[in-house]
């Protein structure tokens, strides 16, 4: 008989309900496109209308080919998001035009349930649990929030992230300070990159750390260390880790390339 241990049937519970996540009808897998929006009204692939965008607002044109809580749009129509923001905007039959604005431009990426990447998905491969791989770093929160810009999942695009302080941690013999994101809840996102990267890996993933406790550790399981939507599709627009963010060993835990 194989005995599973708390930990592994935590994370078993954990890898299996984000898996459920990223396998909904309108989740990361049913990406099918992403285009920006001009300035002059332009026709999409895979959508009817005419499509474009000013500073303010994104627009579209159609006669009842699209619908909009569940009625059909004749004419003009047009909506806004914030920056890194998104909208369940219109739908196509059952094609959901998305709006997200990106580095102050505006784009439609298109979310379609029979997607091949959908159908295709068998799970994503992971680094056997290790309890090694838990660790306590310290928060050192920023007396304010900061901006910083950073690349992207798109050769195209640039974004600023809110950094909210720095986390110090140590592996394998040395000692590393990661640059964090507030993940809600009392809990920092920390994306960076290590040696797995390429090969074995995305070139970047994150993970969410615990609750940050009274005396600023914060507890740090990469088992649970995740892809970024950019490993599943094409058309991501994920923001890289912050400069400085780099790990210099492998990180053998948590999700592994989709191939």
């Amino acid at each position: 008989m194989t005995v599973v241990s708390d930990l592994e049937q935590d994370w078993q519970t954990w890898h299996a309900a984000r898996e459920q996540d990223l396998d909904t009808d309108y989740g990361w897998l049913s990406i099918a496109a992403f285009d920006w929006l001009p300035s002059a009204p332009t026709a999409l692939p895979g959508l009817p209308g005419r499509w474009w965008a000013d500073a303010e607002r994104a627009h579209v044109r159609a006669e009842g080919e699209l619908t909009l809580g569940g009625e059909p749009v004749h004419g003009e129509t047009a909506a806004s998001v914030a920056e890194a923001g998104s909208l369940s905007w219109l739908l196509h039959g059952d094609r959901l035009a998305e709006l997200v604005l990106r580095g102050g431009r505006y784009a439609v990426r298109q979310r379609d349930p029979r997607t091949a990447t959908r159908r295709d998905f068998t799970g994503v491969p992971t680094y056997p649990v290790d309890p090694d791989w838990i660790v306590r770093g310290y928060y050192t929160p920023y007396a304010t929030p900061q901006k910083v810009e950073v690349s992207t999942a798109r050769d195209d695009l640039r974004q600023h992230v809110t950094a909210v302080g720095t986390v110090h941690v140590a592996l394998g013999g040395s000692a590393y300070e990661l640059v964090a994101t507030a993940a809600g809840s009392g809990r920092l996102a920390l994306s960076f990159h290590d040696k797995t990267n390429g090969e074995e890996t995305a070139p970047w993933r994150t993970v969410t750390t615990g609750i940050v406790e009274r005396d600023q550790s914060v507890l740090i399981d990469f088992n649970r260390t995740i892809n970024l939507p950019f490993a599943f599709t094409a058309y991501g627009t994920c923001p890289a880790p912050v400069a400085g963010n780099r790990l210099g060993l492998p990180v053998t835990a948590g999700e592994k390339k989709v191939r």
